[in-house]
């Protein structure tokens, strides 16, 4: 399996690692614990735990939180911040989006 924290690239093109990118793929990893990670996959990790108890707060300030919050999504932060709050998987299958369980 791989998990890429893919960040974006700035209005110049110039690539933007994105911190909420890094703590997604983390917070992935952690429930993969049993496995063997690679040493990227720990720092992902150790990302995730770093700001678990306060993801709100990270996302808020990041760049992404702040570009969001700049263009009147408030909200958009707030879910992105919630943990373990749902069992519905978003699924794409031939250009068509459903939710599963």
């Amino acid at each position: 399996m791989t998990v890429i924290a893919c960040g974006e690239r700035w209005g110049n093109g110039a690539l933007r690692p994105a911190i909420e990118d890094m703590i997604a793929a983390g917070a992935l990893l952690h429930e993969l614990e049993e496995y063997r990670l690679s040493p990227e996959a720990k720092m992902a990790v150790a990302a995730f735990r770093s700001a678990q108890d306060h993801l709100l707060a990270y996302l808020q300030k990041c760049a992404s939180g702040q570009e969001l919050i700049s263009k009147g999504y408030p909200e958009d932060v707030a879910l992105a911040a919630e943990w373990n709050q749902s069992f519905t998987v978003p699924v794409l299958n031939d250009d068509f989006a459903y939710e599963a369980n």
